[in-house]
């Protein structure tokens, strides 16, 4: 594994953390909506 500089690391790590976090947001807002429904649903 090569040892990589600063100015490579931050763009690479910040661009996974983005990702990581849209992907996380995206599923806790799908994991809401659907426990939303089933709930309503449940009750009905």
């Amino acid at each position: 594994m090569l040892p990589l500089t600063h100015t490579q690391v931050c763009p690479a790590a910040s661009a996974l953390r983005s990702v990581s976090a849209t992907r996380v947001n995206g599923s806790s807002a799908l994991a809401g909506f659907y426990f939303g429904y089933w709930f309503s649903h449940w009750r009905a």
